[in-house]
């Protein structure tokens, strides 16, 4: 047995199913040895395609994905998926050699400081300079992608090692098992939670799989629940305890935060969207935050408790224990109230710029276009949303109805994320619907992985709104200086990239979008579904108003 063969051997019993990415000289070798394997390969069109898979079948399982690269130029393009994956939490394990070594000489080929260029991205970085430590590295690798705040992992081998003979055998399957929380943290939440009239739960990703305990316990204690982007689902939200803050105006948000007098943070790491570009106000006093990351529980804001603790392992501890005394005693918010607020939070919408005309619904505005969306969908569907103008749309009107059913590139917002994210998420739950939804400067960026998932036959709707140009640049530009420049694209024909790449086309230009989708599910392959997006009479005048005030600005100074 190579050592190649004795690498998928001990990714097989870590849980690997699939592997990302492309082969090249100096892997050739480990594919080979993965074709005989029970793993199965994904390879798209590049890897920076093959970062954004592994990505979304993380996001989409909760479970470490594998990425596979060529050192060099391999490694570079895969770096934007790695960024992805730090900022958003998500594990991942990115496989590569090493560059190549030869004593005494400089220049060598694709010579670059590998280790330097990964360390800021991952958490850490795993060398295997035996064949022996394979095994137990691999072990190793995926226990730190999964444990504590997850996050990528670099496994990097040592030039020509997986081409020798093997080591000794993987471990048992299995990834390390998440410590129980103390006796102590769990009695902690539980009298704030006991105590509390009032309290708030803002959930993080890393309550993601906990979201029947976290219902339970909302509906007890009369809690009202919140979600970042990321968590978005965890909890339905046609729940009547749920409130959608995304994309709201940060005042009525905090209004609420200041009505409760318990502000219960699981599994959040507030970052810049997570905590509406850090605009939310969390009184330490007031605020117990619980998270698997020491590093997190403290970060940005601080709380009067600060519990470093598995969040689902947490909660079924509460949910297991008898209710105080005092829990007994009716109180927190009741249905009118929590109504009150949904109504409150969510009419105040955080941009007030005008919105565009959606030619795929009728009437064609985007609140119709994804209401009409969710009517068609699945309640357990996932939607995987590219960065662009199209990405706040969805935030602000679709409702998520399923844990992990909202995939966004949330804290580094790589463009070209939705395409391959959501192949890869339709891989990882082949039981749950899935739909990618793009803009056409996102498509530009990704469009042969259509032919990625034509090869894979997969039943996928790709939604891309085509206004020709970079919308969300192009509406910042209008708005702060009245012209635009370098966000026009150049014509596309989707129908004859859809031939190309051999996947179904559909136009939706007539309030048929939501049909389109609806057919897309069942078909055989993907289906490409074109959504024109024009300029609204608002966003003309809005143009009209912005030019005006630059042609002033230049004449009198600012």
């Amino acid at each position: 047995m190579t050592a190649a063969e004795a690498l998928c051997r001990a990714l097989e019993a870590s849980g690997c199913a699939y592997v990302f990415g492309l082969p090249g000289s100096q892997s050739a070798g480990l594919w080979v040895a993965l074709s005989r394997s029970e793993i199965r390969t994904v390879v798209p069109s590049h890897e920076l395609a093959a970062s954004f898979m592994a990505v979304g079948h993380a996001r989409a399982s909760g479970r470490p994905a594998v990425l596979a690269t060529i050192p060099g130029p391999g490694f570079t393009y895969a770096l934007s998926g790695i960024a992805e994956a730090r900022l958003d939490s998500i594990p991942l394990v990115h496989v590569v050699d090493g560059p190549a070594d030869v004593p005494g000489k400089k220049f060598r080929l694709q010579e670059i400081d590998q280790d330097a260029m990964a360390a800021p991205l991952v958490k850490r970085i795993v060398r295997v300079d035996d064949a022996d430590a394979i095994a137990g590295s691999v072990a190793a690798a995926f226990a730190t992608a999964a444990g504590g705040e997850p996050g990528p992992v670099l496994l990097t081998f040592r030039p020509g090692l997986l081409r020798g003979p093997a080591g000794s055998p993987p471990p048992p399957p299995g990834l390390a098992s998440v410590p129980a929380p103390r006796l102590d943290s769990v009695a902690a939440v539980a009298d704030r939670v006991d105590r509390a009239a009032r309290p708030l739960m803002l959930l993080g990703q890393g309550a993601a799989d906990a979201g029947p305990a976290v219902e339970r316990l909302a509906d007890r204690v009369g809690a009202i629940i919140v979600t970042t982007t990321s968590a978005r689902g965890t909890v339905p939200e046609d729940r009547p305890r749920v409130i959608v803050i995304d994309g709201r105006a940060p005042d009525a948000v905090n209004a609420l935060i200041e009505d409760s007098d318990l502000v219960l943070v699981l599994g959040a790491k507030l970052t810049h969207n997570g905590a509406l570009g850090f605009r939310l106000r969390l009184d330490p006093v007031r605020t117990v935050r619980v998270d698997a990351s020491a590093e997190v529980v403290g970060a940005n804001y601080p709380a009067g408790a600060e519990i470093v603790a598995d969040v689902p392992a947490l909660l079924a501890r509460l949910d297991a224990r008898a209710p105080s005394a005092a829990a007994a005693v009716p109180r927190g918010r009741d249905a009118e109230s929590c109504a009150s607020w949904r109504s409150r939070i969510e009419s105040a919408l955080d941009d007030a710029r005008p919105e565009p005309i959606v030619r795929g619904a009728d009437p064609p505005t985007p609140r119709s276009f994804f209401e009409r969306l969710r009517e068609v969908l699945p309640r357990e569907a996932v939607l995987v949303v590219d960065s662009g103008s199209h990405q706040m749309l969805a935030r602000r009107y679709f409702r998520v109805l399923g844990p992990r059913g909202f995939l966004v590139p949330a804290d580094f917002q790589s463009m070209g994320f939705g395409l391959p994210a959501s192949i890869g998420a339709r891989l990882a739950r082949p039981d749950r619907p899935c739909v990618a939804l793009i803009g056409d400067g996102g498509l530009a960026m990704t469009a042969m992985e259509l032919a990625t998932a034509a090869r894979l036959r997969l039943p996928l709707p790709v939604v891309v709104f085509r206004d020709a140009s970079f919308g969300l640049i192009r509406d910042q530009q209008i708005a702060a200086y009245g012209v635009t420049h370098g966000v026009d694209l150049p014509a596309i024909d989707h129908a004859a990239l859809a031939r190309a790449t051999g996947v179904r086309f559909l136009r939706a230009a007539d309030g048929n979008a939501a049909e389109a989708v609806r057919s897309a599910l069942t078909a055989a392959g993907p289906t490409l579904i074109e959504v024109p997006v024009e300029e609204s009479p608002a966003q003309r005048r809005l143009r009209r108003v912005s030019r005006a005030k630059a042609v002033v600005r230049r004449i009198v100074g600012r």
